[in-house]
C-alpha cells in the first residue's frame, strides 16, 4: 500500500474517525490489526489471553506461527486446512489453528487486516462473527479512502 501513513496525525487534522492499527507480524506479508480508541489492540488482548488459557494455548501460539509461514504469494498458499474463505461476497477469511479462528481480510500491499478471534463450535462459522469483520472491512476501506488511517509498528 503506497500511501501508508508513516507519521501519527497530530493537532488540529487529527480526526475523530481516524483508523489505528497495529502491526502484529511483518514478513512476506504484513499482518494489522485495528486499535482502540485507547490505544488497546483488542485482537493482541484475545490471543494472550487464549494463550493463558491451558486450553487454548497450543493454539494461540500456533496462530502467531501461521502468519510467519506466510509466502510472498499470500496466505492462500497456506492451504484449506489452515486458511480459507468464509464469506465470498465480502471476501472474509479465516484462520484456522485448533479450535480458534481468526476472521480476517486481505488489503492491497501485501497486508492481512485481522479482525477478531474466537472459539469455533460448530462446524460452520456464525454469520455474526463473519459480519463483523465484514464491518471492519468497511471501515478499514473508507479510512484508506480517505486517507484516515496510520499503521503502528511494535516499537512505536
Amino acid at each position: 500500500m503506497s500511501d501508508q501513513r508513516s507519521a501519527e496525525p497530530t493537532g488540529v487534522n487529527f480526526k475523530v474517525n481516524f483508523m489505528r492499527l497495529k502491526t502484529l507480524y511483518c514478513g512476506a506479508w504484513r499482518v494489522i490489526a485495528p486499535l482502540s480508541e485507547d490505544g488497546a489492540c483488542d485482537l493482541d488482548t484475545a490471543l494472550a489471553q487464549f494463550a493463558d488459557n491451558k486450553k487454548y494455548k497450543a493454539a494461540a501460539v500456533g496462530m502467531y506461527a501461521l502468519w510467519q509461514r506466510i509466502p510472498r504469494t499470500g496466505p492462500k498458499a497456506l492451504g484449506t486446512d489452515l486458511y480459507h474463505c468464509i464469506d465470498e461476497k465480502a471476501s472474509i477469511y479465516e484462520f484456522i489453528k485448533g479450535d480458534l479462528r481468526l476472521l480476517c481480510f486481505e488489503a492491497d500491499g501485501a497486508i492481512v487486516v485481522c479482525s477478531h478471534v474466537f472459539v469455533k463450535k460448530s462446524q460452520k462459522t456464525p454469520a455474526r462473527e463473519a459480519k463483523r469483520a465484514a464491518n471492519l472491512k468497511k471501515q478499514y476501506e473508507q479510512a484508506v479512502m480517505r486517507g484516515d488511517f496510520y499503521i503502528v509498528n511494535d516499537n512505536e
